[in-house]
C-alpha cells in the first residue's frame, strides 16, 4: 500500500510540473518583439526548446499516423534546400531553413503532446493562450491610445501591434483564444460569464485596433466554420439554442465595441482607410498584386525555386501570399508538399471532428482557426508564424487521437492506448 501511495503522489507531482511547463511555454508567446529582419529567438522559442527536450527525454512518443504530415513537410523543406543551392543571398537561406526546421519540430511536438490526452491538454493550451493573448491585447490597446510602456513600441504605422512586430501577425494571433472564449461562453452560466465577456471584449477590441483586413476576414471565416461545425455536431436542442444565442451575443458585443471605438476620431479615420478593399500599395506594377504576378512568373521560370527569402531581396517586396512565396522559394516540390499538407489537414480534420471523441469541441476551435489562417494565407505570408504551428499541432493531435479512439475497444480513449499516462510522458 505505501508503495502505491508514493507512486500516485509522484505521478501527480510530475503531471503538475508538466502542466506548469506547458502553461509557461504558451503564455510566453505573448511577447514576440524582435529586431525586424533578423531571425532571432524570443523567450517562447527558448522555453519551447526546453519543453521539447524534457518531454521527449522523459519518453513522449510520436503517435501513429504522423508519418504522412511530417513527410509532406519534408517535401517543403527539401524544396527549400534544393532552391537554396542556387541562391544569391545564402545567409538568408541558412537562417530561414533553421527556423523552418525548428517550427516543423514544434508542430511534431505539439501533435505528440496533445495526442496523449486531447481533452485535458488542449484545454490547458487554450487557457494559457487566453492569458497570453489578454496581456498582448492590453499592450496593443494601451499603446494605440498613446499610453507608453517603458521604451516598447506598441504600435506600427498607427495600428495596434502590442508585443508583436507586425499588426498583421498580432491580429490573427488573437483569433484562436477569442474563438475559444466564444465556445466557453456558449456553455457558461453564472459568474463564469462575467469573467469571459470582458476577456472576449478585450481581444475583439485589440483585433479591431490592429486594423488588419486579413485578420478581420480571418476572424469572420473562422467564426462561421466554428458555428457550422458545432451546429453539425450538436447532440441536443439545448446546445443548438445556446449556440444561436452565442452568435447573437458575439454579434452584439462586436457591434458595441466597434461603435464605441469609432466614436474616437482617430479610430474612425483609420477604420475608413483600412476598410477599403484595396490600398494604394496594392495596385500598380510596383504594388502587391503586381509583385505577385512577377513572383508567379519567376516561379514558372525556376521550377526548382530560387531559395527562401530571395524574392524579397530581389523584388524589394514580399509576395504577401504564402502559396506564391513557397512556390518561388522551393519550386514545385515545396508547393506540392505544402498544398498536400494543407489539404490533408483540412480533409482529415473534418472527418475527425465528426467522431464523438474526447477533445472534440477543442478540435473544432483549432480546426476552424486553422482553416481561417490558411484562407488568409492568400493575402499574407504566414509560413513563419509561431502560433500557426501550434494550431497545426493541436489539430493533428486531435485528428490522430480521434482516429485512435474510433478504432479502439469500446469505452477506451487514446490515453488508454498509451503506456504513458501522466506527467511528462502522458
Amino acid at each position: 500500500m505505501p508503495v502505491r501511495k508514493v507512486e500516485r503522489t509522484s505521478s501527480g507531482s510530475s503531471t503538475r510540473m508538466a502542466d506548469a511547463l506547458i502553461f509557461i511555454v504558451i503564455f510566453s508567446s505573448f511577447y514576440q518583439l524582435s529586431t525586424p529582419g533578423e531571425s532571432k529567438p524570443v523567450l517562447f522559442d527558448l522555453v519551447l526548446i526546453v519543453a521539447m527536450g524534457t518531454f521527449f527525454g522523459f519518453g513522449l512518443k510520436f503517435p501513429k499516423g504522423l508519418l504522412w504530415p511530417v513527410a509532406l513537410w519534408g517535401f517543403v523543406l527539401a524544396g527549400y534546400g534544393i532552391g537554396g543551392m542556387r541562391a544569391e543571398y545564402t545567409e538568408k537561406v541558412t537562417a530561414f531553413l533553421q527556423v523552418a526546421a525548428y517550427l516543423t519540430c514544434a508542430f511534431i511536438f505539439f501533435t505528440s503532446y496533445v495526442f496523449v490526452d486531447p481533452d485535458r491538454r488542449m484545454r490547458l493550451i487554450f487557457n494559457a493562450y487566453v492569458a497570453a493573448a489578454f496581456v498582448a491585447a492590453l499592450a496593443g490597446i494601451v499603446g494605440y491610445f498613446g499610453i507608453s510602456v517603458g521604451s516598447l513600441s506598441l504600435t506600427t504605422y498607427g495600428r495596434a501591434s502590442g508585443t508583436f512586430n507586425d499588426p498583421n501577425v498580432f491580429g490573427p494571433y488573437l483569433i484562436p483564444p477569442a474563438l475559444y472564449l466564444g465556445m466557453r461562453l456558449s456553455k457558461s452560466n453564472g459568474y463564469s460569464t462575467l469573467v469571459i465577456i470582458p476577456l472576449l471584449g478585450t481581444l475583439i477590441l485589440a483585433l479591431l485596433l490592429s486594423f488588419s483586413r486579413g485578420a478581420w476576414g480571418n476572424f469572420l471565416l473562422s467564426g462561421l466554420i466554428f458555428f457550422a461545425l458545432t451546429l453539425a455536431t450538436s447532440r441536443s436542442a439545448a446546445q443548438v439554442r445556446r449556440l444561436i444565442l452565442l452568435v447573437g451575443l458575439m454579434g452584439l458585443l462586436t457591434v458595441a465595441i466597434v461603435g464605441v471605438a469609432l466614436s474616437a476620431p482617430k479610430v474612425q479615420a483609420l477604420f475608413e482607410e483600412r476598410a477599403a478593399l484595396t490600398q494604394d500599395y496594392d495596385v500598380g506594377d510596383a504594388g502587391r498584386f503586381g509583385s505577385q504576378q512577377k513572383a508567379l512568373e519567376m516561379g514558372l521560370r525556376n521550377p526548382l525555386g530560387i531559395g527562401p527569402q530571395q524574392w524579397a531581396m530581389i523584388n524589394k517586396l514580399d509576395t504577401h501570399n504564402v502559396y506564391l512565396n513557397i512556390f518561388v522559394a522551393g519550386g514545385f516540390i515545396s508547393l506540392i508538399g505544402f498544398l498536400g499538407f494543407a489539404g490533408l489537414t483540412l480533409v482529415a480534420g473534418k472527418r475527425a471532428i465528426f467522431i464523438n471523441a474526447p477533445g472534440q469541441e477543442y478540435l473544432i476551435v483549432a480546426y476552424a482557426c486553422l482553416a481561417g489562417h490558411l484562407a488568409e494565407a492568400f493575402i499574407i505570408d504566414v509560413d513563419n508564424w509561431r502560433h500557426l504551428f501550434l494550431l497545426f499541432g493541436m489539430t493533428w493531435g486531435g485528428i490522430l487521437a480521434a482516429r485512435a479512439y474510433a478504432t479502439a475497444e469500446p469505452r477506451r480513449t487514446p490515453r488508454d492506448n498509451s503506456h504513458l499516462i501522466s506527467g511528462f510522458t502522458g
